[in-house]
């Protein structure tokens, strides 16, 4: 198993059936024979992601249409097969996934799984939210199989592997900034050849993207190289696209990460630790020194950091 935390072990379909619908949503499941039916599962989460690995008897799960439209949140699983195979149908599409290959569908609309006998794979689930800007293509990409042996795919899949074996020495912000990079990586195999159909579809896609955009900023404001070449280098696009993203709000990048900045030293200013120094602050929210954050803060909002504190009740 590839991964750390404990396997259990099934063979009565009843138990099985409970603990497939605990980790992700409620499922029939048909066993292709009951002689011999035996299912190992672990589940562990890495970041953003949920991952579960299975190595299983030949089944068939399905999800019904009373069971989708029960759903009270829209998850996409992958499931990404290591050895054995397996074959999806959504939307009257039906696709067989062999090892080195992946496939995704929408838990919120009914679709089918049969397992081959001896299957190794991962499922791993994401929420909608976090694959925002690929929606344009998601749709049209359930019940598809992908390779994982080139391209954005297999980086994702390495990093997941690396991640699952180092997982115990990676910190929280580690582990969250690897499962970005695989759901980003995983997003662009979607993506990858395929056209976007309308306007409307371009504008989601932005949308999407400036959004992911503005999370990794927030996330690292105490970044000091926290800049618009470095986001371009992040997210792998252009300055001059990068540029394009945030003229939908009216701002050039580095004035959002400078707002966001002085906003984050507003909160910090007003949390009640009065004992913390300015050039503390300053150095925990991305400034190279005091003097330039307390200039920038005075710009924006016209007194001092000291006299923003002391006007919100703090002593000095």
């Amino acid at each position: 198993m590839l991964l750390r935390t404990p396997s259990s072990s099934f063979k009565s379909l009843a138990a099985w059936q409970e603990v497939v619908c605990d980790y992700f949503v409620p499922l029939e499941i048909q066993p292709a024979s009951r002689r011999g039916f035996c299912n190992l599962a672990a589940n562990d989460r890495l970041g953003a992601v949920d991952v579960t690995e299975l190595r299983t008897s030949a089944q068939r799960v399905r999800r019904t249409q009373a069971l989708a439209s029960q759903s009270e949140q829209t998850l996409y699983k992958v499931t990404l097969q290591l050895s054995g195979s397996s074959q999806i149908e959504q939307d009257k599409r039906c696709s067989v996934l062999q090892a080195g290959q992946w496939g995704i569908y929408d838990t919120t609309r009914p679709y089918e799984v049969s397992v081959a006998d001896q299957s190794h794979f991962l499922v791993l689930q994401f929420p909608e939210e976090r694959l925002l800007s690929w929606q344009p293509w998601l749709r049209g990409a359930v019940a598809r199989s992908f390779s994982a042996a080139s391209g954005p795919a297999r980086i994702a899949v390495d990093m997941l592997r690396l991640g699952l074996e180092e997982r115990g020495h990676l910190s929280p912000s580690a582990l969250a900034e690897l499962s970005e990079t695989v759901i980003r990586m995983m997003g662009l195999s979607l993506a990858e050849g395929r056209p976007v159909a309308t306007e409307s579809a371009l504008d989601e896609v932005r949308r999407g993207q400036l959004l992911q955009i503005q999370q990794y900023v927030q996330g690292h404001l105490g970044d000091p190289g926290l800049t618009a070449q470095a986001l371009a280098a992040q997210f792998r696009i252009s300055r001059r696209y990068l540029y394009k993203l945030f003229e939908r709000q009216g701002q050039a990048p580095a004035d959002y990460i400078l707002a966001a900045r002085l906003e984050r030293a507003c909160q910090m200013l007003a949390d009640g630790n009065p004992g913390r120094q300015i050039g503390e602050l300053a150095w925990q929210t991305g400034f190279s020194d005091a003097a330039v954050f307390s200039h920038a803060f005075r710009r924006r909002f016209g007194v001092s950091p000291t006299q923003w504190r002391r006007a919100q009740g703090q002593t000095d």
